[in-house]
Parts: structure tokens; sequence; C-alpha cells
């Protein structure tokens, strides 16, 4: 791309560099002009902020968090993770495209060797013009004319710079001063992965402490109930999890605290990867789980966010149910069981896709190039397309509840109601030889 020219920009003053058959650039620090493209159907706005601001932290000194209505998240930092195809891709995702206008805020400047790989991007995109609010955050934030929204539970997911305060003693955003443990959730020994590297001061799950084989459903609720104890946790403990590669293992014990009634579970939005990316300390020493001698309060606390398989068949036999399968397309074509262990094949008639991944390791169809959630507007869309609404009641299933959960988590982040995930899912449904089973080409039922 030819050299893109930069200039000093005084308040409220808009420089607009156009050349012929080359990209034209807008630098303005007016929110009246910031003001103007919003909801603007020829263009398209992207945050270039953390997906914690965009979510609704207040970061940098925001005096409000979230994003401006109707932008979709593009962290710079996400530039130094693509290759040229997949930044076209994650850009035409966004809906970028030839003749569009693309506004951007979040930052100051594009001098930077990802704000020029950007701009070289959108110029391969042929956008007509890029107009980049300069304003600092801690500025327009304050302006109750540009509007704001933020997901309804976005304090359910942290971001690496929270985890850090709260760590050094400080109080963070959303945080009560209760007692909290970080916990790293894994399979397996420490030695598997959690002895290579984890956050100081974590201490080790591993999920088989909380489920068993060979249905992998969580453990009874009295087994269950001192599995918790074990661990330190009551009630009333802030509970941290991650994991360290995709964050499933931690969605899925976050799921089960939540089913015993612990009141305050977080995840770490991007797991292990995003602390390490933040540029934090790694520790590889043990650090030992404190147990409590009562979990203090009723227990299970919420049984109604865990259904069996007889509840699973109400769901899908309810009008307004949806029995939401985080299985990847294959598997919910009948093509493949998803586990090496697991024989049988197919699906659950009357379940409704709810997309997942290419296998059952990955979430991809949820997750951001950096494991973070993706945006609610993109996971909307997706669900809208199979009939997947807010007001439905909705249990999740996927082959043994780790995927699953991680859905769970977004959808209680974005504020739907009405949530519950059905345990066992494809593993106790297809290990009944009564239970019928789909195969084969499946079509969205439901608008």
């Amino acid at each position: 791309m030819k050299k893109l020219l930069c200039a000093l920009i005084l308040s409220a003053l808009i420089l607009t560099p156009c050349f012929a058959d080359e990209l034209s650039l807008t630098l303005t620090d007016s929110p009246e002009v910031f003001r103007s493209y919003i909801d603007n159907k020829n263009s398209v706005m992207l945050d270039l902020r953390p997906e914690a601001a965009y979510m609704g932290w207040k970061i940098d000194n925001a005096a409000r968090g979230g994003h401006v209505a109707g932008a979709l998240d593009f962290p710079l930092s996400w530039l130094s993770m693509m290759d040229s195809a997949k930044l076209d891709e994650v850009l035409s995702q966004k809906g970028v495209s030839e003749g569009k206008t693309v506004i951007l805020y979040g930052v100051s400047s594009l001098d930077n060797d990802d704000g020029r790989k950007l701009l070289t991007a959108l110029e391969s995109k042929k956008v007509k013009r890029v107009v980049l609010f300069t304003l600092n955050a801690s500025e327009w934030t304050k302006d109750n004319t540009i509007p704001l929204y933020s997901y309804p539970n976005y304090k359910y997911l942290i971001y690496p710079e929270w985890l850090k305060t709260l760590l050094d003693g400080g109080k963070p955003e959303h945080y009560d001063g209760r007692k909290f443990i970080v916990f790293e959730a894994s399979w397996g020994e420490e030695k598997v992965s959690y002895l290579n590297g984890h956050i100081p001061g974590s201490v080790h799950i591993n999920t088989d402490e909380f489920e068993e084989g060979p249905i992998w459903n969580q453990l009874p609720d009295d087994r269950l109930k001192a599995a918790v104890e074990a661990n330190g946790i009551t009630k009333d403990t802030l509970v941290i999890l991650y994991s360290t590669t995709a964050n499933m293992a931690a969605a899925r014990i976050a799921w089960i605290l939540m089913y015993c009634g612990v009141e305050d579970v977080r995840l770490l939005d991007g797991g292990f990867n995003a602390w390490k990316n933040a540029g934090y300390e790694v520790s590889t020493e043990s650090t030992p789980k404190s147990p409590v001698k009562d979990f203090g309060g009723e227990f299970p606390g919420r049984k109604e966010l865990v259904i069996n398989t007889e509840q699973a068949k109400k769901i899908l036999a309810d009008p307004n149910g949806r029995l939401v399968s985080i299985r990847s397309w294959e598997e919910h074509l009948g093509n493949t069981s998803g586990y090496g262990w697991l024989e049988r094949k197919g699906r659950i008639p009357g379940d409704v896709w709810g997309h997942s991944g290419p296998d059952s390791q990955t979430l991809p169809d949820f997750e951001n190039i950096d494991g973070t959630m993706r945006n609610a507007q993109e996971l909307t869309a997706m669900w809208d397309e199979w009939g997947i609404h807010p007001e439905n009641n909705i249990a999740t299933f996927c082959g043994t509840g780790w995927r699953a959960a991680e859905v769970n988590i977004e959808f209680i982040v974005l504020g739907w109601p009405n949530i519950t995930l059905y345990d066992g899912g494809w593993c106790e449904w297809s290990n009944d030889p009564n239970n019928p089973v789909g195969f084969g080409d499946d079509k969205p039922r439901f608008k």
C-alpha cells in the first residue's frame, strides 16, 4: 500500500488526505462528526480496544463501559495473530467490503505495525473511506450523547488486568471484597499441564474431581459437595477459573459450581493465553488446596441449571423449547461420534443445531482468534438462523458437557434468561438403545 499521510489533528479538526485510486483516511477528534456515522447503513464501525472494554468493562479511565451501539469488535491486538488470509476473512465477517466506509475508534493513531497492517488490509478490500476517531476513551465516554451498549452480565468474563489487580491486593470493578480462589481447570493431574506454567497462586482442579465416566456426567450431589469442599469452596467464595488451553474445562467446572450454588463464579476470558499475552508472570510451583468443612448453604443451590434425559425429552416436546446441539456439523449429521471412545453416531431427533467447530476439542464458532467470546451480534445471528431466541426455554448439550457449558456461559453473559444444560448429552442419550437416533442433513425447523 502506498504510504498514507499523517497529520497533527487539532481539536475538532478533520484532515482528509484523498488520493486517486488510494484509500481515503480521515482523522477526527470531533464527537459530532463521530456521532454522524452511528447507525449509518453504508458504513461499518469497528472498536479497536480490548475485548473487555467492548463487553462493558471500564478500561483506561473510561467514564462508561461498553461499545458504541452498532459497532463490532476488532481489537488491534488481533492483527499480530492473523496472516493476510485470516485477516481478510475476519474483516469480511465484520461486513467490510468494497465501497464501504469503515469507522475506527479506540486508538489515537494507526502509525504502528498493527495499524499499518490493518490499513493495508482495508485497502485490499477496496473500502471507500476510513475514518479514525482519535479522541481518548476517557474523554468521549463522558459524552452521554454517544450511545454505549454493555452486555448485561459482562462481569462473569474477567480480563487479565482485572485479575492482576485482584491478585495484587487491589479492588477492581465489580469486586465486593469477598474471599476468592483462582483455579486452573484441566483434565489430569498437575503434571499434565498445570506444572508447565500457570497463573501464580492458582490452584489446580482436575475435571475428574467433578465428573466421571463412562457417561462423564457430573458426580452425584453428595460426592459433588465433598469435591467442592475439598477445593475450599463455599457458596460465598468468589471462584475464578481458567484453562491452560481451551477454556472449555474451566467452563465445565464453572457451570457445575453454579449448579452447586456458588454465588459468584467467573471465567478469565481467553484463558491462560490471555494472561501470557498480557506479559504477566507465570509460575511452575504448586499451590495446595485448602479444604473447608462445610459449603455453608443449600446444596445444590441452583438445581434448575442441569437436567437429565427425561427432562430433555420434555424440552423436545415443548413448542417453546430448544434442545440445542453444541456439536460439530459432522457429529450432527451422524458421520462421527466426536470421540474415539464413543462408538454410536447420530443426533437426538428434534434437536436444533447451535454451531460449534470442526471437532469435539474446539469452539471456533463461539470464540475470537484470541479465544475470547465472540460478539453478541454475530452469536445471535448464528442462533437466529436456527430459530434459537432469548424467549425460548433452552437446554444445550454436546458429547459430555464441556462445549455446551462454555456456550451457556456466553448465553448468561448476554442476559438470556432460560438456560440449562443437558448434562448427559449425546454420550448418555446414545448409551440407551431405546432412545431414537437421527441421521443426515437437517434444516432449521424454527423461525
